[in-house]
């Protein structure tokens, strides 16, 4: 897990020091400890997300399927015309 925790805090390393000039000088390093221990209390959560596969989350939402079914004719429409 350690180094899953370090790859994550690299990754959200510069959001993090963006949103440390919001705050007083003087509480930035006591803050930037506090979001470290957060993210590393919620590792559990954040490597058990589950998030859907593209059809799955297409399929739930048929106002997108639609339009990406239309874009995909279009698509196979134009590429026949180009042959």
């Amino acid at each position: 897990m350690s180094f899953q925790y370090e790859k994550i805090l690299e990754d959200f390393q510069p959001k993090i020091k963006k949103s440390l000039y919001q705050t007083a000088p003087a509480n930035r390093e006591d803050l930037e400890q506090e979001i470290k221990m957060k993210i590393y209390e919620k590792m559990d959560v954040i490597q058990n997300i589950d998030a859907p596969g593209f059809y799955e989350f297409v399929s739930g939402h048929e106002e997108v399927a639609e339009t990406i079914g239309l874009y995909l004719q279009r698509h196979e429409k134009k590429k026949k015309e180009y042959k």
